[in-house]
């Protein structure tokens, strides 16, 4: 089964992003929003010149809309394309699937979806074809969804690049208070200290506080459906956290318990899988010292290019008005890494090797 055509309904940043990456694999994209004005920015970026005929069949319809709005959104559809395969990519699957039940005839044809993947930033103009290049897309289908239904969003996932994984509704929900509704909160928190701080000590913020804070620029109104659609299970979470920072705060003064913090975080944080999402992985970390001009980069990936090394990530750090910067590349195989060390090493570049 091969999809053909796909109507995606939210304009927004996953919506478009979706769309970006199904049209650069040739499928066809209508865009649709409330919004008429997203809805044209987004077809112009997705498929400016795709055309449909009135009654067009649509093998899938991808809601992605806010939680309020997906019952509307679905009864409207259903209406519209009543042959086609409806996928949700809503961050909460417990109260949609209860939503979906109330239409009996078209729970064959729903398949629950979440990709994880998004960025701090919304709207079309923010999206991104790769965006779920190598990320988890969780499914979390119900009994009665058809075969066609769940191959069709099995290829859906897979044109967009992401990573399929299969949860029940309730887990899904369970997972992502942990794992991503809580961590917005205590970001928003915590960025919210700094209001009414002394602006003099706001200069002072380093990267550390960028990254822990960075969800921060969450858009405000998505945020506020999640997090009171899945306040059921975000509140253990929270009140588990409550009494580990209680526990830290008795602890304080003694180095040795707040070393153990710090190690507990360490050994929490290896446990974070790798980019694929699947099981959790140890890079090698190539450090690169570089001369600050122009073509160094180009330089240093030809060079990768030329030691058939596959680099899994790579990041960049420079000072303003320091004549050098630090280019660090993230590698998975051992082996390979030392085969581009070496390689590197040998074509001139200041190479150092650390791992996680």
């Amino acid at each position: 089964m091969a999809i053909s055509s796909v109507k995606i309904v939210g304009s927004g940043l996953i919506g478009t992003s979706i769309g970006l990456a199904l049209s650069a694999r040739g499928i066809k994209v209508l865009m649709s929003d409330a919004d008429q004005a997203a809805a044209l920015l987004a077809q112009s970026l997705v498929n400016a010149d795709a055309s449909f005929e009135s009654g067009h069949t649509f093998d899938i319809v991808v809601i992605a809309v806010p939680p309020s709005a997906f019952k509307k959104v679905l009864t409207e559809e259903i209406k519209r394309n009543a042959l086609s395969t409806f996928v949700d990519i809503l961050s909460i699957k417990t109260k949609p699937l209860l939503e979906v039940k109330a239409f009996k005839d078209i729970l064959p044809r729903y398949v629950g979806t979440h990709p994880m993947a998004g960025r701090e930033v919304s709207g079309p103009q923010s999206a991104r074809g790769d965006l779920f290049n190598g990320r988890t897309w969780i499914l979390t289908s119900g009994e009665l969804t058809s075969k066609q239904s769940l191959d069709r969003a099995t290829e859906l996932i897979t044109l967009c690049g992401g990573v399929q994984v299969q949860l029940s509704a309730q887990e899904h929900d369970q997972a992502m208070a942990l794992v991503s509704h809580t961590p917005q909160l205590l970001a928003s928190v915590l960025a919210g200290q700094l209001v009414g701080s002394n602006p003099q000590w706001l200069g002072l913020i380093g990267q550390g506080f960028k990254d822990v804070t960075r969800i921060a620029d969450s858009d405000p109104s998505l945020w506020k459906e999640i997090i009171s659609e899945n306040a059921e299970n975000i509140l253990p979470v929270l009140k588990s956290f409550r009494q580990k920072l209680e526990d830290v705060e008795a602890i304080l003064s003694n180095s040795t318990a707040a070393q153990e913090v710090i190690e507990s975080g360490n050994e929490g944080r290896k446990l974070i899988p790798g980019k694929h999402g699947s099981t959790a992985r140890t890079y090698i970390y190539l450090h690169i010292v570089i001369d600050d001009k122009a073509g160094q980069l180009a330089a240093i990936f030809n060079d990768c290019a030329k030691a058939d090394v596959n680099i899994e990530d790579v990041s960049i750090e420079h000072t303003p008005g320091q004549n050098t910067g630090l280019v660090t590349l993230s590698i998975l195989d051992l082996s390979k890494a030392q085969i581009l060390e070496k390689f590197l090493g040998s074509a001139g570049w200041n190479v150092h090797s650390t791992s996680n």
